[in-house]
Parts: C-alpha cells; structure tokens; sequence
C-alpha cells in the first residue's frame, strides 16, 4: 500500500512539472531528442516548431514503479535519555 501511495505521489510531482515545463515551452525532460532519436523523419517535420506549437501539446503515459525497501530506516532513531 505504502508503495502505491508514493508511485501515486511521483507520478503527480512529474506529471505537475511536465504541465510547467510546458506552459514554459522549455522541454527540459529532453522528449524532443528521445523523439530525434526514434523518429527522425518526424523529427524533421517537427524541429522548426517544437517547443512553441508541438511540446505543449505532447500527452506523456508515464508509468511509475516504486519499491520501497527497509522502511523502518526512514524514522528518527530512538532518544537515550
């Protein structure tokens, strides 16, 4: 449960900041090279432009996978008194 709950929590805080990044029309998560990269001939047709017309109109499918290990290692250790 604790693992789906911060899968949850990344996904909104990645999603959040993809939405700025493009109202910013800054692709700093670089989705223009990765597209470069397997497309190039829509690459092409697309680089003149991206990050005005076709960055902030990209839809992400993100999918995120969480492991959480030793978690009783996050708590504050014990007080001696």
């Amino acid at each position: 449960m604790l693992e789906q709950e911060k899968e949850k929590a990344i996904k909104r805080e990645v999603m959040a900041a993809l939405k700025k990044a493009q109202e910013l029309q800054s692709d700093f998560f670089g989705l223009g090279d990765r597209l470069y990269r397997e497309k190039p001939d829509v690459w092409m047709k697309v680089k003149d432009d991206w990050n005005t017309r076709w960055f902030p109109r990209v839809e992400v499918d993100l999918k995120v996978t969480c492991e959480l290990r030793r978690t009783g290692e996050t708590a504050d250790p014990v007080q001696i008194r």
